[in-house]
């Protein structure tokens, strides 16, 4: 009798070895099928397929350990493809969720890389939507867009410039302005970042100069005074823009600051004649007239041609 439960115990033990074995095996051509497809580029199949690994390798407990952390390690590879790949597919919501678990299994698998890289691309990701929402003209949905990005990243360059951007078509000046300040700020010094910055100046100097040209146009002078000053913290304005700011400065009879504006266009290759005028009024305001006579006769081509020879010859009499 006693030999009897011996052999059934030995039996019992046995089956349970082969069936274990067996759940192995399974578990480990279902790895494998998963490195086929990962290989093929399909990774949604390959992260099923490794999916099921795992769940029998828990399955099975000790013996299956070794597999299960082969699987995880490869498991994180697949995440992280399928949502790259999302991505560039522009699915962006997709993308982001398949980041997130592309963190989550980085964190079972202790691998710091990938989860610094899924942590990196999130804020990135809602960038790029919000700037495709931004190009859509769907401005309000493009800035909570930008604000995801920033709630995992607050110093997201991207974000910080898609905003100045959106708020620009708004044309709420004041927050554009502090969102392109923001992007220069956190991305002074980084070169992956150099481009997006100097994007940022270029845009914010534009909505400057543009908007110092509307408020000159209705006689607003200090406040277009105010905005060409501004424009130039960005970097150098253009030619034309020093031209507007003589223009202001000549209305405001602030001679030197027109002459100063004046020659600063023409050393940048401004429109000529246009700003030679402005100088000429500024000399002749200021009673220079050798010098008023000098930039009237400049005066060579465009609008003010006929005024210019008229204070010339009849009102300064110049020679």
């Amino acid at each position: 009798m006693k030999t009897l439960k011996k052999t059934l115990i030995l039996l019992f033990v046995g089956l349970i070895s082969i069936g274990f074995a067996q759940d192995l095996d399974e578990a480990g051509v279902a790895f494998n099928d998963g490195n086929t497809a990962y290989k093929s580029k399909d990774y949604v199949s390959a992260i099923e397929s490794y999916k099921s690994s795992i769940d029998m390798c828990q399955l099975i407990g000790a013996d299956g350990a070794e597999l299960q952390t082969k699987v995880e390690a490869q498991i994180v590879k697949a995440y992280w493809k399928n949502a790259v790949k999302l991505y560039k597919g522009k699915k962006f919501d997709a993308a982001v969720a398949e980041m997130k678990k592309t963190q989550e299994a980085a964190k079972v698998a202790n691998n710091a890389k990938y989860e610094k890289y899924a942590a990196m691309y999130i804020p990135k990701i809602y960038s790029s939507k919000g700037l495709g929402l931004y190009t859509d003209k769907k401005y309000d949905d493009a800035i909570v867009a930008f604000e995801e990005a920033l709630g995992y990243n607050d110093k997201c360059v991207d974000a910080f410039f898609g905003m100045g951007l959106t708020f620009k078509e708004k044309e709420d000046i004041d927050a554009a302005l502090a969102n392109f300040d923001k992007a220069i700020a956190n991305g002074a010094g980084n070169k992956k970042a150099e481009k997006n910055v100097t994007k940022a100046k270029s845009a914010a100097q534009g909505m400057l100069v543009a908007n110092g040209a509307k408020e000159l146009q209705i006689e607003h002078t200090q406040k277009a005074i105010d905005y060409f000053t501004k424009a130039q913290t960005y970097g150098d304005i253009s030619g034309s823009s020093y031209y507007y700011l003589a223009l202001a400065y000549n209305k405001q009879k602030k001679s030197d600051d027109a002459i100063a504006a004046a020659k600063a266009g023409i050393a940048l290759g401004g429109d000529v004649s246009d700003l030679q005028f402005e100088l000429a009024k500024a000399y002749e305001a200021k009673g220079d007239t050798a010098n008023a006579c000098t930039a009237y006769k400049a005066v060579t081509t465009g609008p003010n041609v006929k005024a210019a020879a008229f204070q010339a010859k009849e009102v300064l009499k110049c020679n």
